[in-house]
């Protein structure tokens, strides 16, 4: 190509020798001269774009940045494998490559709404955008990532970190980050819409030789579920939580430091009880994300200690009761977190729905195995009537209630109606019975 591109120069300049020389060899020097024009610039130019390309980074160090930025995302994406999975692999990059204040992916559903969110933004106001249909936004960049029946989705950008909006070169390379984003979210949103599938059937099989066939996706189910909440419990504590303590011994050192008036020390101290009211929230977050107290002083004492507190913020009373306690205890690990979680998610349904005023709960343990009960005084549900899990809907609700129940080879039995409170009864088998 580089050839081809030098013979006209090169014609061009051997006929303007060809008028001004004049002797006998003419002819013979000219084809020399144009061969040697040919290889000179043919040489230059492919020489040209060579070194265009290495010196790319330093003379257009902008457009170098975006092209690198694609590979790095494009090639990111392939190791997706959840929603949550956006913000850490794709959404800081995005961000920071633009030099934005913050940006946010929003998945639009037909009855929610899911954001993820990076840097400063206002989530609020991203929702209300996305929510109103508007194409335009004074402070916002908006492109539209997917269109479907089932949802939609966006990528949103805040004004560039000089507070003007993205410009032309910015959006051009958007649209190219979207083109992959597009088919990678296409793929999760398939994903996710199987899990929530296979999770409802799971969920409805008996407890019958059927259902053994769904065991390994239930294990596979929880265990996930479990590293999930243990790595956000670890990132809230070892991130969150120690900004915050370091902010605290700043705000005492300024006030053991500087003299300040009787106002302004009231103002400071009001700030380090607020801090500490936070950071006591997420450490009780943190537990119950993972609770690491099941192995150091048991199931029993770690579902007083969380009743303890639900007991507090509940509308409704809340009575716990055990039996045999040693005999729980003996119990080994898995058991003892699926429990945790039962009870953690039966008082979480209870605030939401029951509407009750008294709460029961027993746990009890024999030789046959052991019983967990539940029962509310509160307005109940149509136990006929079941609503599919919608995908971006929050909480696990009674299916993965039960899903637990049968991943432990256990017996369901469930009692409610309209005004009638809610009845639950779980039956698990001794050690013997438990399968492996």
């Amino acid at each position: 190509m580089t050839t081809i591109i030098a013979l006209l120069p090169s014609g061009v300049f051997t006929g303007l020798i060809a008028i001004f020389y004049q002797n006998e060899n003419r002819d013979k020097h000219l084809v020399l001269l144009f061969i040697a024009m040919v290889i000179i610039q043919s040489f230059f130019l492919y020489s040209l774009e060579y070194f265009m390309t290495k010196l790319q980074a330093i003379l257009f160090p902008r457009k170098h940045l975006l092209q690198t930025s694609i590979q790095k995302i494009a090639k990111n994406l392939t190791s997706i494998s959840s929603f949550n999975e956006l913000k850490e692999i794709i959404l800081v990059d995005i961000v920071k490559t633009l030099e934005v204040f913050g940006g946010a992916v929003v998945f639009k559903y037909k009855d929610t709404m899911e954001t993820i969110s990076e840097g400063d933004i206002d989530v609020a106001e991203v929702e209300r955008f996305v929510e109103s249909g508007e194409t335009e936004h004074s402070e916002f960049s908006c492109l539209q990532i997917n269109s479907h029946e089932e949802y939609s989705s966006y990528l949103i950008m805040t004004r560039t970190r000089t507070n003007t909006l993205l410009g032309m070169e910015e959006m051009q390379w958007l649209n190219i980050i979207i083109s992959y984003l597009a088919v990678s979210l296409e793929n999760l949103h398939l994903i996710r819409k199987l899990n929530v599938k296979l999770q409802h059937l799971a969920a409805q099989m008996p407890n019958e030789q059927e259902a053994n066939d769904f065991v390994w996706f239930r294990k596979l189910t929880f265990e996930l579920q479990e590293m999930e909440r243990m790595r956000i419990a670890t990132d809230l504590h070892d991130t969150t939580m120690q900004d915050l303590f370091f902010l605290k011994r700043r705000l005492v050192g300024v006030i053991q430091r500087y003299a300040l008036s009787k106002e302004d020390q009231d103002h400071m101290s009001s700030l380090i009880e607020y801090i500490e009211i936070i950071n006591t929230n997420l450490r009780q977050s943190c537990f119950e994300l993972h609770p690491h107290l099941l192995k150091e002083i048991g199931l029993v004492q770690t579902l007083e200690k969380i009743i303890e507190r639900e007991a507090y913020g509940s509308p409704f009373e809340i009575d716990f009761q055990t039996d045999q306690e040693n005999r729980i205890e003996k119990r080994d690990m898995e058991t003892k977190r699926h429990l945790f979680r039962m009870i953690q998610e039966l008082l979480n349904n209870a605030k939401k729905h029951s509407e009750a005023s008294k709460v029961v709960i027993r746990l009890r343990a024999n030789q046959e195995g052991m019983t967990l009960s539940y029962e509310d005084d509160g307005v109940g549900f149509d136990p006929t009537r079941t609503a599919p899990r919608q995908i971006g809907s929050s909480g696990i609700g009674m299916e993965q209630l039960k899903s637990r129940v049968l991943h432990l080879n256990g017996l369901w039995e469930l009692e409610t109606g309209k005004g009638c409170g809610v009845k639950i009864r779980i039956a698990l088998p001794a050690f013997e019975s438990m399968s492996a």
